[in-house]
């Protein structure tokens, strides 16, 4: 078979990324021009690159956008994230990393954004509590995708199972879900002992709770737009759970409901949508739409399947995705990219476990994103930047902690694929 054009596929989604990185383009914007171009010189008609964009991924990601940015904008974000930081005063601020941990996970199952709220603030926190390693309260917040990142609504959970479909498999998210809740967790606490927060002596944090939350708008009172916020994202759990609505309905529904009755400003909505990251995962599936016509998706299925057997492919398989999710997006580029290659491993290796394998791709792009290459790393560089103002030496050495617990994490995720870890929860 020949395997030109699939290399140059593979080859062209290594420019994506560089490119992208380099120039601080949008990768779905850099993706989806390399489709067009690719399609082009290769001869495939035009309408491959239209057929490829994914337009249920697309729709589910916009609505739970919009119901995010409302719930930011009212104050109910920073409500729970207040009531979140005083539950840990005094002698119980060796909790306080296990409660943000949890808390901010299990907001993050139903798309309740306050991790992005919080980080910011743990960074701040842990400048004033003098400590001279930025990771020493921030790693609450850094391994909330390595252990929250799936759930049956959390949109990466969403868009995993809609990439499975694609292939004829249904996932059992809450098998997923759990299984990274495991993995990370162990992760977590190693940390929590290692860094030796479990030693933690009392700290009067009232002050400094009270002047972050007057900056950030953190003084939000529950009033009729809080209610009303959180009675929409009850309604939008309770129509999927019981209803089995499409999750691509009720986010929209509800956040358009929560306009009417004047619980955010239409045109600021509009305004602080993420439209990044709708333009990085619809021009990205369409890119791996066109990899997979050209045969790249075939070429790392066999290059997988060659080397791996039904035992260690959930290793290898692991260890690739979170290699490349190291210097590149796990969600817009690695999970589209590399479990497109499930089916035909499927094909390729007998008794392979496809359920493991979905989350070994899953677990493997979201076990190095506090890398200091990856958005989240990168942004908590920043954060820990503004609220220290550290040398180039400290900033160095920042930038090596990071990477070395990114490091850490995908050996670790690597080694609980060897030993089966991704099949734990397979009902």
């Amino acid at each position: 078979m020949d395997y030109t054009w699939a290399i140059v596929s593979l080859v062209g989604l290594v420019a994506v990324i560089l490119i992208a990185n380099f120039r601080n383009i949008n990768v779905g914007l850099v993706g989806f021009a390399m489709a067009m171009l690719l399609a082009t010189v290769s001869g495939l008609e035009l309408k491959g690159v239209y057929s490829s964009f994914n337009t249920q991924i697309f729709l589910r990601m916009l609505g739970m956008q919009v119901l995010i940015v409302v719930a930011r904008n009212n104050g109910t974000v920073s409500l729970i994230a207040g009531a979140v930081l005083k539950l840990t005063k005094g002698k119980l601020i060796r909790l306080l990393p296990i409660v943000l941990y949890f808390a901010c996970g299990i907001a993050s199952w139903f798309n309740i954004g306050i991790s992005s709220v919080l980080t910011p603030m743990v960074f701040a926190l842990s400048y004033e509590m003098g400590f001279k390693n930025h990771l020493t309260l921030g790693f609450c917040t850094m391994f909330q995708l390595m252990s929250w990142g799936v759930s049956p609504y959390s949109m990466q959970g969403l868009n995993i199972a809609t990439y499975a479909a694609e292939q004829g498999y249904t996932l059992n998210l809450w098998a997923g879900a759990l299984t990274m809740v495991v993995i990370g967790s162990i992760m977590f606490f190693a940390m929590y002992f290692f860094l030796g927060w479990h030693k933690m002596a009392p700290i009067d944090i009232d002050d400094f709770e009270k002047r972050e939350f007057e900056k950030t708008g953190g003084k939000a009172k529950l009033g009729k737009n809080q209610i009303c916020t959180l009675l929409a994202f009850a309604a939008y759990i309770f129509c999927n759970l019981v209803l089995k609505v499409d999750m691509m309905v009720t986010p929209i529904v509800a956040a358009i409901v929560l306009l009417c009755l004047g619980c955010g400003d239409p045109k600021k909505i509009i305004k602080d949508i993420p439209w990044n990251s709708l333009i990085m995962i619809g021009g990205m599936t369409v890119y791996v739409g066109i990899i997979s016509q050209l045969g790249g998706v075939d070429l790392l299925t066999h290059f997988i399947s060659s080397v791996a057997s039904a035992t260690f492919a959930p290793a290898i398989m692991n260890f690739i995705c979170a290699f490349m999710s190291i210097f590149s997006s796990g969600n817009g580029v690695v999970i589209p990219t590399m479990s497109a290659t499930i089916s035909g491993l499927d094909a390729a290796i007998p008794g392979l476990n496809t359920q493991a394998m979905f989350w070994s791709v899953v677990m493997g792009a979201n076990a190095t994103p506090m890398s200091p290459m990856s958005t989240v790393g990168a942004n908590s560089l920043a954060y820990y930047s503004a609220a220290s103002n550290p040398t180039d030496a400290e900033f160095k050495k920042a930038f090596n902690r990071q990477l070395a617990v990114a490091g850490v994490a995908m050996v670790w995720s690597t080694i609980a694929g060897a030993l089966g870890m991704f099949a734990m929860f397979n009902w």
